[in-house]
C-alpha cells in the first residue's frame, strides 16, 4: 500500500497482530467507528515445517488452543481485567463467529507458605463476582483421578473461566474488527519513524519487509516478544522486560481417558514456594482432531537476542526437554494411557511488577505489551485500555496510569544487550 507523503492514509496504525494488538484493533473501531485503522502482523505459519522456512522469524506464543482463563490473580489490576475480558467473550464470539471459550472449573494447588499464592487466595475470597465461588476442597473426593500429595492446599474456583483457544482468540478479534472496518495487513514491520508533513503536522510511517509505505496520524505498537527487536520505538529506548522460555508437554488421549477425563478442571500447580509453577489443561480438542492433555511451566531461561527467540520456535522439542514435564503431568493426572506424546516451545514476555505496559511513548506513539504468561486471558480488557489511550492520546482508564506505564532500560543494561546481538 502506497500513501501521498504529505497525507497520512490511516488515523491509528496498530503494529502486530497477537492477542493484545487485535483486541485494540476491534476496540479502537467499536470505540470510534469513524476512524481510519489498519493491525499489521503476519499470519500463523500452517505447519512446523512452513515456520521453520519462515525468513521474517516473527512468531506468537498463541499459536495454541490451550490457556487458562480465571478471574483469580496475585494482584488486584489483574483479577479486574481478567473478569472484564472474560464477561466480553461471549459477545465476541457472536460478533464474529468464531468460537474461542469454553466454561469450567480451576483447580488452585499450592504450598501454604508460598506469598504469591497467599495474595491471590485474599483477593478471590474478596471477590464479589455474581458468578464466582472460591472454596476449599478434598481433591480425593471431587476429582479422584488426580493425585495430590498431602500437605498442600486446594481450592476450586468454580462460574466465570475455564479455558480458552488464544489461536481461535485472536481470529475472533480480528474478525471483528475487520467487519468494523479495519484493514487487516499481512506483512512484518520493520520500522517506524516521525516524519514531518508539508502542513507542519506529524505523520507517522511504517514500512514493512515487503516494502510497504504506510503513514498514519498514529502507531499502537504491540510486537510482543519482538519490540526491541525491530527499528520501532523512537532511538535509543528499549523497553525493560524479560524474554523467558516455556516448555510444554502434550499428551494424545485415547476414546476412554477422553471421556472419563471429560470434567477434568484446568490446574494451577505450585507446590513450591518460589518462582516455579506449572499450569495443566484438561482435555482439549486440536485442529487435527485429535484430544490432547497439556502442561507448561513457566519462565524457564531468559532470552536477548532476535535470533534466540526466532530459533526457539523453530526448534524442535526433544523428549528429553519435555520427559520431566511428562512425568509429573502423569504423575497428577492418573492412569492416563498415552496414544502419543510431544513437547513444543514458547516465549513469554515479563515486567518487574507483573502487569503489562500500557503507556504514550511520544504524542503520536503508544505502547501495549508483556502478557507476563497471563495475557491470553486480560488480553480484551488491556487492549480496550490501549484503545482508549491511543484515540484519546492519554491515559483514559479507571485504574492508575503509573502502574502500566512503560520502563525503558538505562545505557548499561543496552551497553550489555549490544554485546550479545
Amino acid at each position: 500500500m502506497e500513501g501521498d507523503e504529505t497525507q497520512c492514509v490511516y488515523d491509528i496504525c496498530i503494529v502486530g497482530a497477537g492477542i493484545m494488538g487485535s483486541a485494540a484493533a476491534r476496540h479502537v473501531t467499536l470505540i470510534e467507528p469513524s476512524l481510519n485503522v489498519c493491525l499489521i502482523g503476519p499470519k500463523e505459519p500452517k505447519t512446523f515445517t512452513e515456520r521453520c522456512k519462515c525468513k521474517h522469524g516473527i512468531f506468537s506464543s498463541h499459536y495454541d488452543e490451550g490457556r487458562i482463563a480465571t478471574i483469580t490473580a496475585p494482584f488486584y489490576y489483574l483479577q479486574e481485567m481478567n473478569a472484564r475480558s472474560i464477561v466480553r467473550y461471549r459477545d465476541i464470539e457472536k460478533t464474529s463467529g468464531v468460537k474461542f471459550y469454553q466454561k469450567g472449573e480451576l483447580l488452585l494447588v499450592q504450598a501454604k507458605d508460598d506469598p504469591v499464592s497467599q495474595m491471590v487466595n485474599k483477593h478471590a475470597q474478596n471477590m464479589k463476582y455474581e458468578e464466582f465461588s472460591y472454596e476449599s476442597i478434598d481433591v480425593s473426593k471431587v476429582f479422584p483421578y488426580l493425585a495430590v500429595r498431602p500437605g498442600l492446599l486446594t481450592y476450586l474456583q468454580s462460574g466465570e473461566g475455564g479455558h480458552i483457544s488464544p489461536r481461535s482468540q485472536v481470529v475472533a478479534q480480528q474478525t471483528a474488527a475487520h467487519l468494523q472496518g479495519c484493514d487487516i495487513i499481512d506483512d512484518v514491520v520493520d520500522q517506524v519513524t516521525e516524519k514531518n508533513q508539508s502542513d507542519g503536522l506529524k505523520c507517522m510511517e511504517v514500512t514493512t519487509a515487503r516494502g510497504q509505505v504506510i503513514l498514519a496520524k498514529k502507531v499502537l505498537l504491540s510486537p510482543g516478544a519482538f519490540t526491541a527487536f525491530r527499528k520501532l520505538l523512537p532511538k535509543g529506548k528499549e523497553i525493560d522486560v524479560k524474554l523467558l522460555t516455556q516448555t510444554l508437554a502434550f499428551v494424545e488421549l485415547n476414546k476412554d481417558d477422553v471421556e472419563r477425563l471429560k470434567d477434568m478442571p484446568s490446574i494451577g500447580w505450585k507446590p513450591y514456594v518460589g518462582p516455579k509453577n506449572w499450569y495443566i489443561l484438561p482435555p482439549i480438542k486440536y485442529p487435527n482432531g485429535k484430544y490432547y492433555l497439556k502442561i507448561g511451566l513457566r519462565g524457564t531461561k531468559e532470552l536477548h537476542t532476535a535470533a534466540e527467540v526466532a530459533d526457539l520456535f523453530r526448534k524442535e522439542c526433544k523428549y528429553s526437554d519435555y520427559r520431566p514435564l511428562l512425568e509429573l503431568l502423569l504423575e497428577i493426572v492418573k492412569d492416563v494411557k498415552p496414544v502419543s506424546t510431544h513437547g513444543e516451545f514458547a516465549v513469554t514476555t515479563h515486567t518487574a511488577n507483573m502487569l503489562p505496559y500500557c503507556d504514550m511513548v511520544t504524542p503520536t506513539m503508544g505502547i501495549v505489551v508483556a502478557g507476563n504468561g497471563r495475557g491470553a486471558t486480560f488480553g480484551d480488557e488491556i487492549g480496550r485500555i490501549a484503545a482508549k489511550m491511543i484515540i484519546a492520546g492519554h491515559w483514559d482508564h479507571d485504574f492508575n496510569p503509573d502502574e502500566f506505564k512503560v520502563r525503558f532500560k538505562t545505557k548499561s543494561q543496552n551497553s550489555i544487550l549490544g554485546s550479545k546481538l
